[in-house]
């Protein structure tokens, strides 16, 4: 920018044009032309008509070039600072797995939440809603890593990466019918500022934006208003009632037309009557007095909406309040505002161009409407203004706002392309169930874009500057997970190979998708769901295999009913080894089903000690006595001792007494020795060498047995 600026203040019912340029003290304000504007082409601070705003334009610049003898082709204008638009975005990305995000990825990561904020302005046209507003620049509210709140994106890794925005757009219909008036008018935009941070700029110098004041530029059809608090504007509003509400009470009481009662108002003085001519052509001299008291209640209406906004904004009183604009000279509204406000009369005041020391020359152009005029053209000069910058994207053309924060991704961005699609986007990520466990495996990472700005390559957050020419070649999105079966399950850490009873067994997991078998190299599709069933140790291989460990023999023992347990007995590298031990590549196993045998029922000597024969006398009778061991039977047949019990088999066997201890018994004579009828029959005494005994009472070689029978006489009586 030069040391001169042409600036334009556009209002509702006056366009004000000046030439403003800098001095070692301030500002110098070479000359200043005021126009009226054309009926109905404006309206509430927005242009309605564009060519009769040109046309007024264009008249202000032809006075104003015969003025300073040179021809004008650039204008600083502003707009309403109600034309500002804050909103919240928000978005969020997947991420691949293992990757770490990169300054382009999290640029991209917040425009993608601007284009959130930016389509909750404007939801009905979600299409192509950047061409509705521009983006003035935006603020990260809290970036998020795996739904945990974080204080920064890059370099980190995770599946999933937010952030959400706080934004602020100007409609693209504001700044495009100033351009086309001016346009129309022979002039380029220089500049844009907001009408609040213009007035600001001059009436409340740095050292005391720190303080919380409001400053309210009453127009005719708007009021709007500022916030300033800790350095900075901190909120903005827009009354749609100002001025004209106070020139149609007149119109309406005194039976004016509106001109004549606009300058009724404009030239009010105190003490001094005003003469003018009501639409019946009679003569009307009007008092100070009677004019006031007739604009008083519109003014109390006035003041109750300035401080109801001002409380609206600040969340309660300001330390004071000051009043631009033409509509403030109208008479007791400095003093309603303080009512209102709980302030003293001296914290609420008007200020006008007299209050500004720094502004010298065209004295002319004075009173508290010259404020902002004033400081469109000072916001430029001191660099406090935006420029509207021209660049190319893809050979469309685009006009932005140049702000400190202005880059390549924000041109993208407003040429409707999606940023999260310029840094390749990971491809679709599929979800499957293992065991009933949900898992994500996430798509492949994406190819960027290859941007270059003026045939020179460039990153996402490169700045802009006015005809820069940007290409771009969009990125290309991930594809999804290439997963084989295999790889989930880490089947290769799963398989192992043992020498099994002298043959290989290759050992794997049970394992089957959707309710079917599958290799290992089957790639896993989107929603699969696969059932898993490791085989970690010989337990579990013997049940896979089909094989009891344990099993319940039932059977009939000399008519009692029983049952035996079989159980497999298992050597691992020649060791024997419970069945929970756990199975490894390489091992040597050998494993038997041991069966019950009768002689294991009776736990009985694989070997029976032989028994020798032994000699008695009976009743002097000499009986020789041999060893006899029953034989076992099952199922009515004859089995040796070693016969491996079955189910539902029934077995007699009853080991002899003999056997079991290795010696006679009186019993044992029995076999071999038949008693006399008299013993048979009535019974009788067993002597065992002259002792009384029992039929189980031992015996051995030599000894005399007596068979006495009741009622007779023993041999030694």
């Amino acid at each position: 920018m030069s040391n001169e600026v042409f600036a334009l203040d556009i209002g509702t019912r006056t366009v004000a044009g000046l030439i403003l340029a800098s001095s070692d003290d301030g500002f110098e304000l070479k000359e200043a032309v005021v126009e009226q504007q054309l009926p109905g082409a404006m309206a509430d601070g927005q242009i309605h008509h564009i060519d009769a705003v040109a046309n007024t334009i264009r008249r202000i610049k032809e006075k104003l070039e015969d003025s300073c003898g040179r021809p004008l082709q650039k204008a600083a204008v502003a707009a309403a600072g109600r034309s500002l638009r804050t909103q919240i975005g928000s978005a969020t990305m997947p991420l691949a797995r293992g990757h770490r995000m990169s300054s382009d990825e999290v640029r991209a990561l917040e425009l993608d939440a601007v284009r959130d904020a930016v389509q909750k302005l404007s939801p009905e046209n979600s299409g192509g809603v950047m061409h509705s507003y521009l983006c003035v620049g935006y603020s990260v509210i809290q970036y998020h890593l795996d739904g945990e709140r974080i204080g920064a994106l890059q370099g980190h890794q995770g599946s999933s990466a937010g952030v959400e925005v706080i934004a602020t757009f100007l409609p693209r219909i504001v700044i495009d019918s100033l351009s086309t008036a001016l346009e129309r008018a022979g002039l380029d935009m220089l500049s844009l500022t907001l009408e609040p941070i213009a007035a600001m700029h001059v009436v409340v110098p740095p050292t005391m934006r720190m303080l919380n004041i409001a400053l309210v530029d009453v127009g005719a059809g708007t009021s709007d208003l500022a916030i300033s608090a800790e350095g900075t504007v901190k909120g903005y509003g827009m009354l749609s009632y100002a001025g004209d509400a106070m020139t149609s009470a007149l119109a309406d009481h005194f039976l004016l037309d509106f001109k004549v009662a606009e300058q009724l108002k404009v030239e009010l003085q105190p003490d001094q009557p005003t003469r003018c001519e009501d639409v019946f052509g009679n003569e009307l001299s009007l008092s100070y007095d009677e004019v006031v008291a007739v604009l008083r209640p519109r003014v109390e209406i006035l003041a109750e909406k300035i401080a109801q906004e001002i409380t609206a904004l600040n969340g309660t009183a300001p330390k004071g309040v000051i009043l631009i604009g033409g509509g403030s000279r109208v008479p007791g509204l400095a003093e309603l505002v303080a009512q209102k406000l709980h302030l003293p009369e001296s914290l609420v005041r008007i200020r006008d161009r007299d209050s500004l020391k720094i502004v010298q020359g065209s004295p002319h152009f004075s009173g508290p409407e010259a404020i902002t005029p004033i400081g469109i053209g000072a916001a430029n000069l001191d660099h406090r203004a935006m420029e509207l910058i021209q660049v190319t994207v893809n050979d469309q053309r685009l006009q932005l706002l140049n702000v400190a924060s202005s880059t390549v991704a924000e041109a993208l961005l407003h040429a409707g392309l999606i940023p999260s699609e310029l840094v390749g986007r990971p491809g679709s990520a599929f979800t499957v169930e293992l065991n009933g466990r949900c898992i994500t495996l996430p798509g492949s990472k994406g190819q960027p874009a290859f941007l270059t700005k003026n045939g020179e390559p460039c990153e996402l957050s490169a700045t802009l500057a006015h005809g820069d020419r940007l290409v771009v070649e969009p990125g290309q999105p991930g594809e999804p997970p290439q997963v084989t079966l295999g790889e989930l399950i880490d089947a290769q850490a799963l398989v192992a190979t043992i020498e099994f009873n002298g043959s290989p067994l290759e050992v794997k997991p049970l394992v089957s998708v959707n309710g079917a078998a599958k290799p290992f190299s089957y790639i896993l599709q989107d929603r699969d769901k696969i059932t898993f069933q490791p085989v970690s140790t010989f337990q579990e291989l013997f049940e896979l295999m089909g094989m009891e460990t344990e099993k319940e023999i039932p059977f009939v023992l000399n008519g009692e009913s029983r049952t035996v347990t079989e159980q497999v007995q298992l050597w691992v590298d020649g060791v024997e080894s419970p069945l929970s031990t756990p199975i490894h590549h390489g091992l040597e196993v050998e494993y038997v089903q041991r069966r019950c045998t009768i002689r294991e029922l009776f736990r009985l000597d694989s070997e029976l000690p032989e028994v020798p024969g032994i000699t008695v006398r009976v009743n002097g009778k000499q009986v020789d006595l041999d060893h006899k061991e029953p034989v076992p039977l099952v199922n009515g047949q004859p089995v040796n001792l070693d016969y491996e019990i079955k189910p539902q088999d029934r077995i007699e066997y009853s080991p002899s007494l003999s056997g079991a201890l290795g010696a006679y018994i009186v019993t044992d004579i029995f076999r071999v020795y038949e008693p006399d009828e008299a013993f048979t029959s009535r019974g009788g005494s067993i002597l065992v060498n002259g002792v009384k005994s029992g039929f189980t009472a031992p015996i051995k070689h030599g000894d005399v047995v007596e068979l006495v029978p009741y009622g007779a006489e023993t041999a030694n009586s």
